[in-house]
């Protein structure tokens, strides 16, 4: 037989996001520069908002969908939902919440690990707090996009944008910004649209690079071999220290320049 599984006392096991590592560019501030840096990141993503589909295509078929969460309160809130599903070419869909207790959408309509899995390639979510079971649900979409007045809702840790503010206010602003002043033409067929990486930002600290081996000195680490502590930036290096992978002298390394978005 096999040994019996033994359990590490004190020990847990780090989980990442439930939606995957994303890009999480969370835009807090003015929301008229919130909304435009958005669609301006989507639009560079190769999103086209001159397309429009059926609001009620079923939500496996559709390319993109606007989530109502619980967090849009009466229906009335609604017609904001579908004002912006219409200009972001959209199907409208809901937590489980708003279909089942609220009964905003019908049921075969929420996204969810008991309802509908979202697959396809822009997820927007308005007022939806991020339940296990709700992203779950959209953890193969390409683009996840979240809308909330609480910075701490699960759903920006698995975001790739998000805007923190109040949707009332967010969301008309998000819909005159889609609207080209025309009316929508018909969509494509669907293509898949890549999950983009999350960018790699710039170090705190500057980044000196041995060009001749690619040895990148880190301050974080410093340098034991040569009797460097950990902490030590690259300035305050003994003039007499060479680079421990080609030998190459301090002077020799070159600074990492990194473009204004990634610092």
């Amino acid at each position: 037989g096999r040994p019996p599984r033994v359990k590490t006392v004190g020990g847990k096991s780090k989980q990442g996001p439930i939606a995957g590592v994303r890009k999480g560019e969370i835009f807090e501030g003015d929301p008229k520069e919130a909304v435009k840096n958005l669609v301006a990141a989507l639009k560079k993503d190769g999103y086209d908002f001159t397309v429009g589909i059926d609001p009620w295509t079923p939500v496996t078929e559709a390319e993109r969908i606007v989530v109502a969460g619980r967090g849009i309160g009466d229906k009335e809130n609604m017609k904001l939902i579908e004002e912006l599903a219409y200009q972001a070419g959209a199907a409208i869909s809901s937590s489980r919440p708003v279909a089942e207790t609220l009964k905003y959408v019908p049921l075969d309509r929420y996204v969810g690990m008991s309802g509908q899995n979202f697959k396809n390639n822009l997820y927007i979510g308005v007022g939806v707090s991020g339940a296990g079971q709700h992203l779950k649900g959209i953890r193969d979409a390409s683009t996840i996009v979240a809308i909330n007045n609480s910075k701490n809702a699960p759903i920006f840790a698995n975001a790739d944008y998000g805007i923190v503010g109040d949707f009332k206010e967010v969301l008309p602003l998000l819909i005159k910004e889609l609207d080209n002043g025309e009316e929508k033409k018909p969509a494509p067929p669907m293509k898949k649209v890549k999950r983009s990486k999350p960018r790699k930002m710039a170090p705190k600290e500057d980044l000196y690079v041995d060009l001749g081996s690619g040895y990148e000195y880190d301050p974080e680490v410093g340098d034991p071999t040569q009797g460097v502590e950990p902490g030590t930036p690259f300035d305050k290096l003994p003039d007499s220290w060479v680079s421990p992978v080609s030998g190459e002298a301090k002077e020799e390394f070159i600074k990492v320049e990194f473009p204004e978005d990634r610092k």
